[in-house]
């Protein structure tokens, strides 16, 4: 969270900004101060916090209230507690406090605060017509005004912060689901063959026994891809209650049907598919998923009209690509990132999502993986 989030100025701009203020502050009570001497040395002693504000926020309220206390007693400006009230915002914004303050107390301190004021400037035998304990009590309400608010905005923030952390956690706990329903298909259909394969083994083992060993292959290989497959993806995956309408598997077959829909869009799509040997059936799925969620990404937010996908494989892995012309590509994580995120971390594997040079977005993705046999 930012002190720039809610007004899009970065860090660096809003420092820049408070010196331009703290400049105009201490020009301004320059010149309408009479005379010259401690008058300019007050507003420098001002100026200076409310330039470095953002970065030292406590020092910096140390040192304008005690300028602007020794101001008002002397008498020397006529409305120092401005700028400890700038200061205090920043404070009360960037500063979390292990017992809040009520506003009761905040009251009773800034009386407090204004009684010692006064009875320094009394000590200093300030005039009693240019001692304004009107102007006094209008700082303090200022300083007062200035950490409400800056609690207020705060709070604020953190709440905003909550919400987007839990859409988050409700995004992966939804892409979670959708592997939890994949799995199931991959375990109902290695099950499936090493059934079959069983029975057909049993079966012919007084016949022909030399087909025995065939499916005994079959057997071992589909029960190892199983295992893996299942040790990939329990890992990441919580109780919940699944619905009943499971979807089917797709692949790498399935990624010309998918691009075909999405240029009936408008966006014209180029795929490039280099898998010299079959991928693990997981493995697979996974980039199928990964493709579905850029392609979507492209057609809701990036306003592209050209994308391309290339999927490149190894005996230790598939790489994925996809990028965009699009101008809608922000560097903000949302929820179908998210899921690509958590696909990427069952296998250990790579994910890199953002801007490309100049325009365009892009999702670059590697799956390490393991052959059977390797």
């Amino acid at each position: 969270m930012t002190e720039g989030a809610d007004c899009g100025l970065t860090r660096r701009q809003l420092i820049l900004a408070d010196g331009v203020v703290a400049i105009g502050y201490a020009v301004l009570l320059v010149t309408s101060a009479t005379g010259l001497g401690w008058p300019v040395v007050v507003a420098l002693g001002l100026a200076l916090p409310i330039a470095v504000r953002r970065i030292w926020p406590l020092p910096a309220l140390g040192v304008v209230a005690f300028v602007s206390a020794i101001a008002v007693a002397a008498d020397v400006l006529r409305d120092p507690l401005l700028a400890a009230a700038y200061v205090l915002y920043v404070v009360a914004l960037t500063r979390a406090s292990p017992r809040p303050l009520s506003s009761r107390r905040l009251i009773g301190l800034a009386g407090s605060a204004g009684l010692v004021v006064l009875i320094l400037a009394l000590v200093a035998g300030a005039p009693a017509g240019r001692t304004d304990v009107g102007l006094v009590l209008t700082g303090f309400a200022a300083l007062y005004g200035a950490w409400m608010l800056g609690r207020v905005i705060r709070d604020r923030r953190a709440a905003a912060a909550r919400a987007a952390q839990a859409l988050a956690e409700r995004a992966v706990a939804d892409e979670r689901l959708r592997i939890a329903r994949e799995l199931h298909d991959i375990v109902a259909h290695s099950m499936g063959l090493i059934a079959v394969k069983a029975g057909v083994a049993n079966h012919v083992l007084a016949v022909r026994p030399e087909e025995v060993s065939d499916a005994l292959s079959v057997i071992e290989s589909t029960s190892r891809d199983a295992l893996v497959d299942l040790r990939h993806m329990l890992g990441l995956l919580r109780t919940s209650s699944e619905p009943a309408d499971l979807a089917p598997p797709a692949g790498l077959a399935a990624l010309p049907e998918l691009v075909a829909r999405v240029e009936s869009t408008g966006v014209r799509v180029e795929l490039d598919i280099d898998v010299p040997a079959p991928l693990p059936e997981a493995v697979e799925l996974t980039v199928h998923r990964i493709v579905q969620e850029c392609l979507t990404n492209v057609t809701k937010h990036a306003q592209a009209g050209r994308c391309q996908v290339t999927v490149r494989a190894d005996a230790n892995g598939v790489r994925l690509q996809v990028t965009d012309d699009g101008a809608g590509g922000a560097a903000v994580e949302g929820h179908g990132l998210i899921g690509i995120r958590e696909r990427v971390s069952m296998y250990d594997g790579t994910y890199h999502a953002g801007p490309r040079d100049g325009r365009g977005f892009e999702v670059v993705v590697r799956l390490p993986y393991q052959r059977v046999g390797t």
